[in-house]
């Protein structure tokens, strides 16, 4: 049948099949009545009757020959939809054994080949248009971005290979589909199938030529069937525009991935955490450090495992085992090896049996693993521990006017909800930043420098500020920069 008839909305393609047949039957009724006169009425008398069941029968099979090669293309199109979209939710599924930016940029992907298969490959097939030369481009990308990820465990191997599978699968889901998509009842089957009920209309009108009334109700009825058929499998010839549509591979599209914004929050909060962890080591560890004797085991290594522990307890989940080769993995791991470098340089200093108080405070401490952490990824990310104005004693470490606005009107406000960050968009060094920022509060170990009596001189030589345990003493303050 034309495309022209197949692409028509149903309403309209019903119109044109009825009124199509219902004219071709007045015409066979015309022809038959105006020419059965005479002896030629005796000769379509002459008709049996009997010959009409085989006729009907026949037209019947030619019918359900048709209409099976229809079901037969709508349930493999069904089974490449349902293969397809089984493929994809793997890949979502699997996606999260490599958090952060892979897990994101796989989820963007996906998402974006679900959005381009509906808006764009589906009108296309529904038109038995869609083109095989038009490659994947999204599942392509998903392909070659998997398999250059660094797996970092065992399980991220296995996550690795099944993501490729699946990926492959859903490649020929969407090949077969396409297949599928262009195939169509040839114009053999349908001109058989039209002729014989042509030849069923010309018996029917010859049998019942005496008898006008009869002649019109049994042709009638007999071209409704046709009409009923032909519509029936022009509807459903092609299976993309009627009962296959795209709402399986919507429903397993991931949710909206995760905003520059979120990741860059995720990050900045990642960061902000592990300094503070590790700060909190150096400050469990004061006694340990000030201590008169060589051979101490507060190794860079032990700091670091005791900063992961720390960060687990705070958030309540480990941290993230991240691919270096994300920009999250990246920033985290600079933060870590940062830690290890200040305390493999801190080494002799803590070890120095000749010295009480080594001045190694978690400030200090603090302060040098922003330092070099800002040294190895300054183009993107920011970290620094500072203070109230007020309570600076190292001009480095003053805040910049944002950090001190959120210090003051967030922090140190008696509204303020303890220990919750601030984290925003704005400006920093001139470059648009996510910026966010958490306090740091004195604890009893703070108290002998920074507590009562206020003006005393601590055991560095500053005056005292007279806090008291539980006061704003500082912030830790982040920032991504944004592209």
């Amino acid at each position: 049948m034309g495309d022209w008839l197949a692409n028509l909305p149903i309403p309209w393609m019903v119109l044109v099949v009825f009124g199509a047949t219902y004219l071709v039957a007045a015409g066979v009724y015309l022809v038959v009545v105006f020419l059965a006169v005479g002896e030629r009425l005796r000769a379509f008398k002459g008709v049996s009757a009997g010959m009409l069941p085989p006729l009907g029968i026949v037209f019947g099979l030619f019918v359900a020959f048709t209409a099976s090669q229809v079901w037969s293309d709508s349930d493999r199109a069904s089974a490449a939809v349902n293969r397809e979209a089984g493929a994809l939710s793997s890949i979502v599924f699997l996606s999260a054994s490599f958090p952060g930016e892979p897990e994101a940029h796989l989820r963007d992907l996906i998402r974006r080949h679900i959005q381009e298969s509906s808006e764009a490959e589906w009108p296309l097939m529904a038109r038995s248009t869609g083109a095989l030369r038009i490659t994947p481009h999204a599942l392509a990308e998903a392909l070659q971005y998997t398999l250059a990820l660094t797996p970092r465990s065992p399980g991220q191997i296995t996550a690795q290979h099944e993501i490729a599978t699946a990926l492959e699968s859903a490649v020929d889901a969407r090949r077969q589909r396409i297949i599928v998509s262009q195939s169509h009842v040839n114009g053999v089957k349908w001109a058989c199938l039209l002729l014989q009920a042509a030849c069923t209309l010309v018996a029917i009108a010859m049998v019942h030529c005496d008898n006008r009334l009869t002649c019109t109700i049994a042709l009638a009825t007999f071209a409704t069937g046709v009409a009923v058929s032909v519509v029936l499998i022009t509807a459903h010839e092609r299976p993309f525009k009627s009962s296959v549509g795209p709402d399986l591979l919507k429903r397993v599209m991931p949710q909206e991935t995760a905003s520059q914004k979120v990741i860059d929050h995720a990050i900045a909060l990642h960061l902000t955490t592990l300094l503070h962890s590790a700060r909190q080591v150096i400050s469990d560890h004061q006694d340990l450090i000030n201590a008169r004797r060589a051979g101490k085991d507060l190794t860079a290594q032990r700091v670091v495992e005791q900063a992961r522990a720390g960060y687990a307890r705070t958030t309540g989940h480990a941290l993230p085992d991240l691919d270096p080769t994300s920009l999250e993995g990246m920033m985290l791991r600079a933060e870590l090896e940062a830690i290890g470098e200040v305390m493999d340089q801190a080494q002799a200093l803590i070890n120095d049996s000749g010295r009480g108080f080594k001045g190694f405070l978690p400030a200090t401490f603090a302060y040098r693993v922003a330092d070099i952490f800002r040294s190895k990824v300054s183009d993107h990310a920011y970290l620094k521990l500072t203070a109230p104005e007020e309570l600076i004693r190292h001009r480095d470490n003053a805040p910049d006017a944002w950090e001190s606005e959120m210090i003051k009107t967030r922090f140190q406000s008696p509204h303020w909800k303890k220990g919750q960050f601030v984290a925003e968009e704005g400006e920093l060094n001139g470059r648009k930043a996510y910026r966010l920022i958490i306090p740091e509060y004195y604890e009893a170990s703070c108290l002998s420098c920074h507590g009562e009596p206020r003006g005393a001189r601590d055991i560095t030589g500053w005056k005292k500020e007279g806090r008291t345990l539980g006061d704003v003493g500082g912030a830790i303050s982040a920032a991504i920069y944004l592209k």
